[in-house]
């Protein structure tokens, strides 16, 4: 039994020598005939990402977390200390300039160690079997076999290049904590300089950190970091590597890290942008230009923080602003809170679908006109008329008969929900999606005659986007933050340029337009003195607050700028009765003043197939000689009226006026009562 035994333990550790002797061949194979791929060292590879704004005002840097630097953050060794490298090697390869990239010395001095602690605590790694971590496998776990594997490139990449050319590498690219990948980056940091001004205490205190960039995290832990620095300079010392002076004279010098980050602005802009860039963009590195104006930013930021704070005893949180420039689409400036550090900060307002009230009025009415209609067309702004639509509810005071021009401007409910059962839901929804302004999800039965107050939920960057038809003819352009790209390798990217799509006529986008920046249209309901009155260029102007006053949105075009602004609670919590006109559209109309830089902005010209007639402003006919008052209003050509007015009708001496069978049984309602009369009214004179 015990020969059996003997043999068979026997052949075991003849096995066990074979299989070693194969594993040791074929390492030598792979070190022997694979060159190393010296390529995959370059510094320019997978380099940190800086956004910069349009002027080139660095908005933010971004790491690689590969731990691959760029160029513009790489150190050569002759400009790093020569304190901190014999620091760096005492602590971390002390045997570095007399091993091939492997050290057996080291590795049985590991185990001997973990045998005696019990655990894994020392790995016996090299500099250079470090960086093969950090260049081929960042962030893996560290199994034999990985180790095995970190081993074989280091033999290969010694074979390949010369030990200054590795530590290079290596402090370039090791991690030094707190984010910072590569001693320049540890420099800006800690100490807020580059690594070619760091002083010798300085210098020999990031040395440490590699060990243990967590334990020894000088900002938490500084006397931690000193006293690994200090022992270290001590083996320095008893090498005779340094001079003790040298050694006293860096030990007594006061080191105080402070954490220094890089430009973290405009923070909710820079995180749509990196979402929308490509990853294999992102993982190139290099500088981004974006359309952010940072001046424009930083302005309307404090100016929105201020906004909110004066309304705070009405129970307005927050709010969010977008500013584009019209005709290209590009972002100017995207506030999406009053202030990241605030409650419910982080969230970017402008890329949240929220429900955006009556600002999605302006598309039914373009709808209508599209069909036919004109901004004198009659709408019944009256809950008793023969309608598909049971309308239970009335939230806003009825207006009886009241031309398209002043039922938009002033934002009548009835009137639309009546506007939008001639157009149809199916159609709107097609229009907003095309526009880009909503998705619109479900089916269309789900949303009713809601649709036109605001049923659905839309990004408010989208809705500023779909805005401009009214002064680009009818085309939209969809939002853009990327002019292009320099990356770290040298090339040139360019993002897709953004699609235009015509979404309305010329003349429909115009008449609608002239509607929105008609300020005697908008007064029977708003009255004077708003925001955008005493502005000095007109301005295609409109409001929307959803049910409960927990969203308002307003939004101003120009042909220069589009402005969009959010304002309430995230939460969804109501406010104190605040409307758009106060919470949303001072916003709007600070966004336009910063924006325009003293600037006059202006609206578009008629286009050739807009003409004007005079009209009643009663019956929105065409005036007859009978009619009291006289209005001048445009039309698209094809649907200008041809018919004079029907409601006034003279018999004898006198003028009466005559209603369709609708608005007579309206009249007689108001008049029974107490209501206003409607007779005559000039409703925007």
């Amino acid at each position: 039994m015990r020969r059996r035994v003997a043999t068979w333990a026997k052949r075991a550790a003849l096995l066990a020598l074979g299989l070693a002797a194969l594993a040791l061949a074929s390492a030598a194979v792979a070190v022997l005939c694979f060159p190393y791929p010296v390529e995959s060292l370059s510094p320019g590879a997978g380099g940190p990402l800086v956004l910069e704004d349009r002027t080139g005002h660095v908005l933010r840097r971004v790491e690689n977390p590969s731990g691959r630097p760029g160029r513009d953050q790489w150190v050569r060794l002759d400009q790093i200390r020569s304190h901190a490298l014999l620091a760096l090697l005492a602590s971390e390869d002390r045997r570095f300039f007399e091993h091939a990239g492997v050290d057996p010395i080291g590795i049985a001095r590991a185990l001997w160690l973990n045998l005696r602690g019990g655990k894994i605590g020392y790995g016996g790694s090299t500099i250079t079997m470090q960086l093969m971590r950090m260049v081929h496998s960042p962030g893996e776990e560290r199994t034999l076999a990985n180790k095995i594997k970190e081993s074989i490139l280091a033999l290969r990449l010694e074979r390949a290049v010369g030990k200054k050319e590795i530590l290079e590498q290596y402090v370039n690219r090791a991690y030094f904590g707190r984010g910072a990948y590569g001693i320049e980056a540890a420099a800006r940091t800690y100490f807020g300089k580059s690594a070619t001004s760091l002083s010798a205490g300085e210098a020999t205190l990031l040395a440490a950190l590699p060990r243990s960039p967590a334990l020894y995290d000088p900002l938490r832990h500084l006397d931690r970091a000193l006293a690994r620095r200090d022992h270290v300079l001590g083996l320095l010392e008893a090498r005779g590597q340094i001079a003790p002076d040298e050694a006293r004279r860096i030990r007594s010098e006061r080191i105080d890290p402070r954490l220094n980050r890089d430009a973290f602005l405009a923070p909710h802009f820079c995180d749509w942008v990196l979402a929308s860039l490509p990853a294999d963009v992102r993982k190139r590195g290099g500088v981004v230009t974006t359309t952010l104006d940072l001046d424009l930013q930083e302005r309307l930021e404090h100016r929105l923080a201020a906004h909110v704070r004066g309304l705070a005893g009405r129970g307005l949180e927050q709010a969010g602003a977008v500013v584009l420039d019209t005709r290209s689409g590009e972002v100017l400036a995207m506030v999406g809170s009053q202030g990241i550090e605030t409650d419910g900060g982080q969230l970017n307002i402008a890329t949240r679908r929220r429900h955006p009230g009556s600002a999605l009025k302006p598309f039914v009415y373009a709808l209508a006109l599209e069909a036919g209609a004109s901004p004198a067309t009659i709408a019944a702004d009256m809950r008793d008329v023969e309608s598909s639509y049971q309308v239970t509810k009335v939230t806003q005071k009825e207006r009886g008969p009241v031309r398209y021009r002043e039922a938009l401007a002033g934002s009548y409910n009835l009137a639309a929900v009546h506007v939008l059962e001639e157009v149809g839901e199916e159609r709107l929804i097609t229009t907003l999606r095309r526009a880009g302004v909503g998705e619109v999800p479900g089916e269309v039965d789900a949303y009713g005659p809601r649709l036109a107050l605001g049923a659905t939920r839309v990004r408010l960057v989208d809705l500023a986007s779909g805005y401009g038809f009214l002064a680009r003819g009818g085309r939209v352009v969809r939002p853009s933050a990327i002019r292009g790209a320099a990356l770290a390798d040298g090339s040139k990217w360019q993002p897709p340029r953004p699609a235009e799509v015509a979404v309305f006529s010329p003349s429909t986008a115009w008449l609608v337009m002239d509607v929105l920046s008609d300020p005697e249209a908008r007064r029977p309901m708003f009255g004077d003195g708003l925001p955008v009155d005493d502005l000095p260029f007109d301005v295609a102007f409109k409001t929307g607050t959803s049910r409960g006053f927990s969203d308002t949105v307003a939004v101003g075009v120009t042909e220069q700028l589009t402005v969009a602004a959010w304002a309430g609670n995230f939460s969804g919590r109501p406010t104190y009765g605040l409307i758009a006109m106060d919470a949303a559209a001072p916003l709007v109309r600070a966004g336009l003043q910063l924006a325009a830089e003293g600037r006059r902005l202006t609206l578009p010209e008629p286009p050739g197939t807009v003409v004007a007639a005079e009209i009643c402003p009663l019956s929105g006919e065409l005036a007859s000689a009978d009619c009291p008052h006289v209005k001048r209003e445009h039309f698209a050509a094809a649907s200008a009226p041809k018919k004079e007015c029907s409601w006034h009708v003279r018999n004898g001496d006198r003028v009466e006026v005559r209603y369709p069978a609708e608005v007579a049984a309206f009249m007689e309602r108001e008049a029974h009562l107490g209501g206003r009369m409607l007779d005559d009214r000039k409703s925007d004179e």
